[in-house]
């Protein structure tokens, strides 16, 4: 938990309330577009995704979940050396493709 904490301080500036910033923390999620949320089985936050894709369908959202075994918090950004950084950018592409510019 400890690397949570030094992840915040460097994230947010020392006054800023993090639930203000946390999208699972807000009121409404209602209207929110088709939402894709990549988790890592490794990586502490995890939960957080799950717990916030709970929230947009239960306010009406069409999101998905994906959690990616043997991932940790940063494994899109290395697909050279986490497997399973590439099949997540595939699946992140083809949503965006399928919502932003649908097959006629």
């Amino acid at each position: 938990m400890s690397r949570l904490r030094a992840a915040r301080k460097l994230s947010l500036p020392p006054t800023l309330d993090p639930r203000s910033v946390s999208p699972v923390k807000f009121g409404s999620l209602a209207g929110l577009p088709p939402t894709l949320v990549v988790t890592a089985a490794l990586d502490p936050l995890a939960d957080h995704g799950r717990s916030y894709v709970e929230r947009l369908r239960q306010h009406g959202a069409d999101a998905h979940l994906t959690c990616y075994p043997r991932a940790t918090h940063t494994f899109l950004s290395m697909p050279g050396l986490v497997p399973a950084a590439r099949p997540a950018r595939r699946e992140i592409v083809a949503f965006l493709r399928g919502h932003l510019h649908p097959a006629p």
